[in-house]
């Protein structure tokens, strides 16, 4: 299993709704991530906004591009907008960096 780190930025004064929001995640879109491969999935925040995911995938590449496909995926990424800190406005869904992976341990 493969493991992922990304990061993405929120809008600060909107992290108590976004954390409702995924408390709340609906049926559907968990199913999605579940059926795209997704799992151990877990986000952090940072004071600034900055959000921290981590999650293990066998093939993320695959899974990504088949939850992409998804209506649900699209209605899940329209009703998160609100949240994100972009440069482009034009961008559904948070602007997603990847992060390298330096040291593991079991």
């Amino acid at each position: 299993m493969a493991r992922y780190g990304m990061i993405w930025k929120i809008k600060p004064e909107l992290k108590e709704q976004y954390k409702k929001d995924h408390d709340e995640i609906w049926p559907d879109m968990s199913d999605a991530l579940k059926k795209a491969g997704y799992c151990n999935y877990s986000i952090f925040f940072k004071e600034d906004g900055t959000c921290f995911a981590y999650l293990e995938n066998e093939d993320l590449e695959k899974g990504a591009a088949w939850i992409a496909t998804t209506d649900v995926w699209a209605r899940w990424q329209k009703a998160m907008d609100k949240y994100f800190v972009k440069s482009d406005g034009g961008v559904i869904g948070p602007e997603i960096k990847n992060l390298e992976e330096v040291f593991h341990i079991d």
